[in-house]
C-alpha cells in the first residue's frame, strides 16, 4: 500500500534533523505507479538509480525481473536481484536469508554503513497492523509491505564512525510526495509474533529488521579506471506516466552533475540508452567532452530522455 506522507511527517518527522553530519545522496522524490500490485520495488530503484547517473522507467525494472508470486513481476525480495543484474546495476545486498535473527542490530550497522559510503538503498519495509508474509511466500520472503528508497544518513558523530547511535536518523523518500522523512536508525524494528500475524511497530507506521532487514544498495554501473561520481536528474520529475495504465510517455529532461573532477583534466560523457550498451565506450555513445574548471560539472544534455525508457550516463576522463 501506499505511504501516508502526512502521518509520516508528523511529530516533526519531515524537518530538518539538526545533527551535525549527513551524507544525502543527489535524488528525487514523487509518485509511484499504483497499478498491479503497485510499483513500489520499481520506483525505489528507478530513484536509487538517479544517484548513479541512470533514468530506469518502472516498466523497465519490472521487464527485468521474473513473477515470483506477486502482480506478474511485482519487485519482491525474491526477484529485486535478478531485476538489478539485469540492469547492469551494482549493488550490495543485506543477507537477510542467512544472518542471524532478529537481525535489527546487525542490520542498521550495515544500513549506515552503505549510506555513509554514499550508496542510496532501496529497503522493504512492515506496515503496523498489516498481516505476514505478502502473497503467501515463505519467510523471510513476504516479510515486507512497500519499498522505498533511503537517500541518507545524519550523525551527531563522524559518518566514518561505524558505531550506530541512538541519534542517528536516515533519510528516506515515501515514493507517494515530496516529502525527505527522517527515522532513527534505532528505533526502526518492530515486533511479529509469526506467519499470519500482525506487525507491530509500535509508534510508527512502518518498521524494518525484526526479525529480518531487507536492503539493496545500490553502488553504480560499468566501472571503469578514471571514472568520476555522477548523478542525474530529470524533469519533469514527480510523476512518470504510467504507460501500463495507457497513458503516453513524455519526454524528458536530463541534467548530469559529476563529482570529484581534477580542474584543468578533459571529461567525456557517455550515455547509452539501451541495457544492452551499456558499458561500450566508444565514439558512437559519446555525448560530449569538457574541461573541468573546478571540482564539479553540470552537463545538461539536449537531447531528450524517453519517460519508457532507459538512459544511463557515465563521465570519464578522457585520457582513461
Amino acid at each position: 500500500r501506499l505511504a501516508d506522507e502526512k502521518m509520516l511527517c508528523e511529530r516533526g518527522r519531515c524537518d530538518a534533523h539538526g545533527l551535525k553530519y549527513e551524507r544525502v545522496m543527489p535524488s528525487q522524490p514523487g509518485y509511484q505507479w499504483d497499478d498491479a500490485g503497485g510499483y513500489c520495488g520499481s520506483w525505489a530503484t528507478q530513484r536509487a538509480a538517479l544517484t548513479v547517473g541512470a533514468w530506469i522507467s518502472q516498466q523497465q525494472v519490472r521487464d527485468h525481473a521474473s513473477d515470483c508470486g506477486g502482480h506478474d513481476s511485482e519487485i519482491l525480495s525474491c526477484n529485486i536481484e535478478e531485476a538489478l543484474t539485469g540492469l547492469k546495476l551494482e549493488f550490495n545486498a543485506w543477507d537477510y536469508k542467512n544472518e542471524s535473527t532478529p537481525q535489527t542490530d546487525a542490520y542498521a550497522a550495515w544500513l549506515k554503513a552503505q549510506l555513509a559510503g554514499g550508496h542510496a538503498v532501496a529497503w522493504m519495509i512492515m506496515w503496523s497492523g498489516q498481516d505476514y508474509p505478502i502473497y503467501d511466500l515463505t519467510p523471510p520472503d513476504g516479510m515486507y509491505g512497500h519499498v522505498e528508497p533511503v537517500i541518507g544518513v545524519a550523525s551527531n558523530h563522524p559518518l566514518n564512525d561505524t558505531t550506530v547511535y541512538d541519534d542517528d536518523v536516515v533519510l528516506h523518500y515515501t515514493d507517494g510526495g515530496v516529502n525527505t522523512v527522517q527515522r532513527g536508525l534505532t528505533t526502526l524494528a518492530g515486533e511479529w509474533a509469526g506467519p499470519g500475524e500482525k506487525a507491530d511497530c509500535g509508534d510508527y507506521q512502518y518498521c524494518v529488521g525484526n526479525p529480518y532487514g531487507f536492503g539493496w544498495a545500490i553502488k553504480g554501473y560499468a566501472a571503469r579506471d578514471g571514472a568520476v561520481a555522477a548523478s542525474l536528474r530529470v524533469a519533469p520529475f514527480l510523476s512518470e506516466p504510467d504507460t501500463r495504465s495507457g497513458e503516453a510517455p513524455e519526454s524528458l529532461r536530463g541534467t548530469v552533475t559529476a563529482t570529484g573532477l581534477t580542474p584543468g583534466a578533459a571529461y567525456d560523457v557517455y550515455r547509452w540508452d539501451d541495457v544492452e550498451n551499456v558499458g561500450t565506450f566508444d565514439d558512437a555513445h559519446k555525448s560530449a567532452t569538457f574541461t573541468a574548471s573546478k571540482d564539479a560539472h553540470v552537463y545538461v544534455d539536449d537531447k531528450s530522455i524517453p519517460s519508457d525508457g532507459t538512459t544511463y550516463y557515465k563521465v570519464v576522463l578522457a585520457s582513461a
